[in-house]
């Protein structure tokens, strides 16, 4: 991957990091009951949120969702 692409995909990733926590933050949640709704350890969501570790397609599938619509994500994934 030369320079330039690099530096596109580390920034797609800190955008998606600062929308999780802005979304998260917007619906008052705490990342202990982000992380318990999204099955994931309060680890794994602060590397995300702190753009340090890259979610699994899958999670980032799921992250978008939640950044468009974090009410519905939590009505509906809630244990």
């Amino acid at each position: 991957m030369d320079i330039k692409n690099q530096s596109i995909h580390q920034t797609q990733d800190l955008r998606l990091a600062q929308q999780i926590v802005l979304a998260r933050k917007r619906i008052q949640i705490t990342q202990l009951q982000l992380a318990q709704i999204l099955g994931v350890s309060v680890r794994t969501l602060e590397s995300w949120e702190r753009g340090t570790r890259k979610p699994s397609s899958a999670a980032q599938t799921l992250l978008k969702l939640f950044i468009h619509n974090p009410s519905f994500v939590v009505r509906y994934l809630m244990y």
